[in-house]
């Protein structure tokens, strides 16, 4: 780089380049024992570093160029939602060490750091707008002080609760993506996947997509549907795709995906 500037996340899809992304952290680091199946809370974070940083260097060498913090689930609610440990951990620490490992990662290449947010258990325990925004801020107040290029939101179910994730990123003042984990069902409440894309979009998103529960050719054809309903409601933005690696093309019309497998979440390469 020689000293120059690091190109942003927008200024390249601007220029028309691919964004190769990192993840799947959770399942990788569950197979690899460092993650307890069933809560996939990021606690490793704080407990096994060591393990987190090997596994950013090993995206970045496979040529990633976006280190996502390691901090899917690491809302303070869902920290202390299941009885374990983590909660003792606490947010602040866990989002913190997940900012550290992966701008460490990212300085060793031309990566950016994206802060990841997902979904929160007070959204459906019905607690409201104002607590459910509060735990996305206390997550995103983080991502601010270490100055991380962007943030990403993903493992949307309801888009409602996307768009409240949307206005709290982007009151940051930083690049947003949002994802919503969603079929061509559309989300949990019925709404379809052009509609969630506009929604999410007038929220305040820079760039909109689908993530994580299903297989790429659902996650394509979802993705289909929310590019002809942002052209036609005149929004331009830029899409992103993260399917997950498990062929499931029977549940192209179920609102769960993967997770409503059988074989998930112990033996998904069967599936």
């Amino acid at each position: 780089m020689s000293g120059n500037k690091k190109r942003g996340i927008l200024e390249r899809l601007d220029a028309g380049e691919v964004v190769v992304g990192d993840g799947g952290f959770l399942y990788c680091m569950e197979r690899r024992g460092y993650v307890k199946a069933g809560a996939w809370t990021p606690e490793a974070t704080v407990e096994h570093p060591e393990a987190v940083r090997q596994l950013h260097n090993e995206f970045l060498r496979a040529g990633a160029d976006v280190m996502q913090t390691f901090t899917f689930y690491a809302s303070e609610d869902k920290l202390e939602n299941r009885g374990h440990t983590a909660g003792k951990i606490g947010c602040e620490a866990i989002n913190q060490a997940a900012c550290d490992l992966a701008k460490e990662a990212a300085s060793k290449g031309d990566a950016l750091v994206a802060g990841n947010i997902s979904q929160v258990p007070a959204y459906l325990s019905g607690l409201g707008k104002e607590a459910v925004q509060k735990e996305f801020k206390k997550q995103t107040d983080i991502f601010v002080k270490n100055d991380v290029d962007f943030l990403l939101g993903e493992l949307f179910r309801f888009v409602e609760q996307a768009e409240w994730a949307t206005e709290v990123m982007k009151a940051t003042g930083k690049p947003v993506a949002v994802c919503l984990s969603i079929g061509l069902a559309g989300d949990m409440s019925g709404v379809l996947p052009g509609e969630c894309a506009v929604r999410v979009a007038r929220a305040g998103a820079d760039i909109v997509g689908v993530n994580c529960c299903f297989d790429p050719s659902i996650c394509l054809a979802v993705m289909k549907e929310m590019k002809s309903a942002l052209e036609k409601a005149g929004l331009k933005r830029h899409l992103v795709v993260q399917p997950a690696c498990y062929h499931t093309p029977e549940l192209a019309y179920d609102r769960i995906g993967l997770t409503a497998l059988p074989e998930f979440p112990y033996a998904l390469n069967l599936a």
